[in-house]
């Protein structure tokens, strides 16, 4: 049996659950999301040596994201790294972060998953239940759209980056021998809505 474990797994997950006509397949999605916040805050934090073990090792929400700001330090804001030689733009990244909302909204989830002490037949309950699942797979949606696993950083005079690319991307174009190339770093409030055709997400 396969089961995947990367946060576009457990977002992909999530939605098919939300489109099941019964409510059981609620709680189901609630634990996918939960976990795709959990991976995707360890995918980042595993992808640098200057974090701790202890801190890659890391499950709970609140420890996640603080080890996270202390490795980064750049709140919410979403990193565009842009690419261009003489001629053209070769390529974009972007750095999307598990926001501090979609953080917030992770521990929300453990309002719903434990046995309930009454019986929950009221439509509120189960709308304002889904309204939440629903915002935190939007909210996923962008944290699991960049491919740059954290903030590009300086070390001495070189610069550190590590990235996650989808299958079959080709980055040769960025590497062209002898060309002199202009790197762009802007940090965005959040990530455009319309990208850029060079950029390289995933979707």
């Amino acid at each position: 049996m396969s089961y995947g474990t990367s946060p576009h797994d457990y977002v992909s997950r999530a939605e098919r659950c939300l489109q099941q006509n019964d409510p059981r397949y609620l709680f189901y999605a609630a634990f996918e999301l939960r976990c795709a916040v959990e991976a995707r805050m360890q995918q980042y934090l595993e992808s640098w040596e200057h974090v701790s073990k202890k801190q890659k090792e890391g499950w709970e929400i609140k420890k996640l994201g603080s080890a996270t700001e202390r490795a980064f330090k750049t709140g919410d804001r979403v990193m565009r790294w842009r690419i261009d030689d003489e001629h053209e733009t070769l390529a974009v990244l972007y750095y999307t972060p598990i926001t501090r909302k979609l953080r917030s909204n992770a521990e929300r989830l453990g309002d719903y998953l434990h046995a309930p002490k009454k019986h929950h037949s009221e439509g509120v309950w189960w709308s304002d239940f889904r309204a939440l699942l629903e915002e935190m797979i939007s909210q996923l949606r962008i944290a699991t759209t960049g491919t740059l696993m954290g903030p590009a950083l300086m070390k001495g005079n070189k610069i550190h980056m590590s990235t996650e690319v989808p299958p079959g991307t080709n980055l040769d174009q960025i590497y062209r021998h002898g060309a002199t190339m202009t790197v762009h770093v802007d940090y965005l409030e959040e990530l455009p809505a319309t990208l850029e055709t060079e950029a390289v997400v995933w979707k």
